[in-house]
């Protein structure tokens, strides 16, 4: 079948599933493969309001078509070192960029990107211009900014205040600085990852309306400071739902799970609206080391968990084996 076939065969479905078959491409692809086989697929792509549009180089550049779809744009995906212009992009509500340029951080603004909704910024250093960027996320520069991904190392930012962001909903981060906590009283959704609790602040406000939460730690030192549980948790006082994830080196006695309390006095004590708890334990093994005593006593830590936990059919240990 040759191509003028094929496109006889697409051309016979209704717009219906032509819509929903376009809903599996992004604006390059569109473009590339549907714009300007017909006025038809013409028509219909233009009448797209959520394309999205990945950007990787050194493979793909930015060409005219952009201009023909940038106000279809919702979702622009970075993973480019290019000084890419973002005011070409003036509809974007989902912004996702993976280890940007200063260059780019600085066009990270509210009047390039006024409807933004949600961010995604992955990093390694906490530079100058990251921190610029914190200042405008927690500061409301972004008024209908929601959700908010921030992952790379935590930055000094003690000395910092900022105005608070009340529409952040969804925040999800890798530092447990107060500042940035505290310029998000209105959370519904927390997720941090860390590598300890230790070293925790006590300057946390009351987030009344942080109802889930998400916590990585990924040191494989099991001992914790189980009062920096309390101050993080003391602070959250309506979380309903938690999922606690930690490492435990087979390096360690098994005698630490069996006799482990799964920090039911403090959850009890700090959280009496929770009401699903899952304890994520992953078992490090790097150099593959007989972990016969943690496979033969994985039955008891779990009934031991649940004797604990007996009132509360909503609480889990799930144990699995940890993969790098």
């Amino acid at each position: 079948m040759n191509i003028n076939n094929h496109l006889s065969t697409m051309e016979s479905l209704p717009n219906e599933i032509l819509i929903d078959l376009y809903g599996y491409f992004d604006g390059q692809e569109l473009y590339n493969i549907f714009y300007n086989l017909n006025s038809r697929f013409n028509s219909l792509i233009q009448s797209l309001s959520y394309l999205s549009y990945y950007f990787q180089a050194p493979f793909d550049n930015i060409i005219d078509y952009n201009i023909i779809f940038s106000s279809q744009i919702y979702t622009l995906n970075i993973y480019s070192k290019q000084n890419i212009k973002f005011n070409q992009f003036f509809n974007i509500h989902r912004l996702i960029i993976w280890f940007p340029t200063d260059e780019q951080i600085i066009q990270i603004n509210s009047k390039t990107f006024p409807y933004l909704e949600y961010l995604s910024v992955s990093y390694t250093i906490a530079n100058s211009s990251i921190c610029s960027l914190y200042q405008k996320i927690f500061s409301n520069n972004f008024p209908l900014l929601k959700s908010c991904f921030l992952s790379g190392h935590e930055l000094s930012i003690d000395t910092i205040e900022w105005t608070q962001s009340p529409n952040l909903q969804y925040l999800y981060i890798t530092s447990i600085n107060p500042s940035i906590l505290n310029a998000c009283q209105n959370l519904y959704s927390l997720n941090l990852i860390l590598p300890t609790l230790n070293n925790i602040s006590k300057n946390f406000n009351i987030y009344i309306n942080l109802k889930r939460m998400k916590l990585i730690l990924t040191s494989i030192i099991w001992f914790e400071n189980e009062k920096n549980f309390e101050i993080l948790f003391s602070s959250m006082p309506n979380i309903e739902r938690l999922s606690l994830h930690k490492l435990f080196s087979v390096i360690n006695s098994i005698d630490l799970l069996l006799n482990y309390d799964w920090l039911s006095t403090i959850i009890i004590h700090c959280l009496p609206l929770l009401k699903q708890f899952t304890y994520y334990i992953y078992i490090f093994n790097l150099f593959n080391i007989d972990q016969t005593d943690i496979d033969q006593n994985l039955l008891e830590i779990k009934k031991k968990f649940s004797k604990i936990y007996k009132n509360q059919s909503e609480y889990f240990l799930k144990i699995k084996q940890y993969n790098t």
